[in-house]
């Protein structure tokens, strides 16, 4: 099974200041994710300036692919120790997941300890001390699984008080508890996971953080996949081929257009019945076939689709939650999935258009062309066939 990491963070910033002394960098590439956190000493600009430096240092080098413990050596090279309060100018924390095989490393360096909950509770990291330029650093490796989640925070997480002063029944333990109730309820929810904690931290703090606070969560999840199957294919003999693929797809299977119905429901002996309550003024209603998740009508319903997918821009939180349409159906599943294939039939429908149209004008083809455009700039991985 292919896995992705779902990376989110948030930022609290101290009370009066326009910059934030914590800084987030994620970089994907190739087959590895890597999450960065720094805090620079103090708040304000100068922190905001040296935990820029930090990060920015550390992202440009592991874009080149130079091992972690050089790039840490690096950056502590480059930002000394404040001798006045002996600490570090900028502390730091690496975390690398290999989606090949789920492997992390985690490197850390003064901030405090990177939060590990495997089926919903906490469980220890075993981290050791290694020596890199004469620093302690805390180093972790292992493996993850599915569900997996990792949070790096920063010191201002884990101060939160009113008037400035130290709250000790919000310290780590307490911290790992808040999400560990959380997760009771939001399992693979990475995002809200964090929000919340950082909400919680801000009503600590009377909404007057005095230091800025940073929560940067990873979910390990398996992909997601979605495939349509739309329109007859030119060649008849390839109908059972295209109806079999849908059938036997691992993810959402959904198939559009009464023809396309017709096809596969002659594929698995079953027939295609019509459930009238999820009719719309815009659309048909929807479909019921054995073996398929979201069956609808063709070119009506797609449309819809696509001006739902350039309303929302993407974003699936956008969407009607109570509307139960075809079209809300599709751009719900397409906007989930990571990974989109696209069966498109090329004959034409003389119900929609003349055939004496040439196919490079066919409706179908130039509608699912579009919408496979903007599932492309919202970041997903499609792949489209005509036959």
């Amino acid at each position: 099974m292919k896995f992705l990491l779902d990376v989110y963070h948030q930022s609290l910033n101290k009370a009066g200041e326009e910059l934030c002394g914590d800084q987030v960098r994620v970089l994907t590439a190739g087959s590895k994710t890597r999450v960065v956190l720094c805090d620079g000493l103090g708040s304000g600009v100068k922190a905001n300036i040296l935990a820029s430096l930090s990060s920015e240092i550390i992202i440009n080098m592991l874009r080149e692919d130079i091992p972690l413990s050089e790039v840490f050596e690096t950056v502590i090279a480059t930002l000394p120790v404040d001798k006045r309060v002996n600490l570090a100018y900028a502390t730091n924390t690496i975390i690398e997941v290999d989606h090949s095989d789920l492997s992390y490393r985690i490197y850390n360096f003064d901030n405090p300890p990177v939060l590990f909950f495997r089926e919903q509770k906490v469980v220890p990291l075993n981290f050791r001390e290694i020596l890199l330029v004469d620093r302690d650093i805390q180093f972790a490796e292992g493996t993850l699984k599915r569900g997996d989640l990792l949070f790096a925070i920063s010191d201002g997480l884990i101060r939160a008080g009113l008037g400035g002063v130290l709250n000790y029944n919000w310290d780590v333990e307490h911290v790992a508890a808040y999400i560990e109730e959380l997760l009771r309820f939001l399992p693979s929810e990475v995002r809200l996971v964090v929000e919340k904690t950082v909400a919680h931290t801000n009503e600590l703090y009377g909404r007057k953080p005095f230091d800025d606070a940073t929560m940067a969560g990873l979910l390990v999840r398996a992909k997601y996949a979605a495939m349509i199957f739309t329109g007859p294919p030119l060649d008849p003999a390839e109908d059972g081929v295209l109806a079999q693929r849908v059938l036997n797809f691992e993810g959402t299977r959904i198939v559009c257009g009464g023809t396309t119905g017709k096809i596969v429901a002659g594929q698995n002996g079953e027939s295609v019945s019509i459930d009238p309550d999820t009719a719309r003024l815009e659309v048909p209603p929807m479909g019921t076939l054995k073996g398929i998740d979201i069956v609808t009508e063709g070119i009506f319903t797609l449309t819809a689709v696509l001006e739902w997918l350039e309303v929302t821009q993407g974003n699936v939180n956008l969407l009607p939650k109570k509307d139960k349409s075809g079209a809300v159906q599709i751009t719900t599943a397409l906007l989930d999935a990571d990974e989109i294939t696209l069966l498109v039939g090329l004959k034409i429908n003389p119900s929609y258009q003349s055939p004496d149209l040439p196919q490079s004008i066919s409706i179908r083809k130039n509608l699912m062309e579009k919408i496979a455009d903007n599932l492309t700039r919202f970041g997903k991985s499609v792949l489209v066939e005509f036959h």
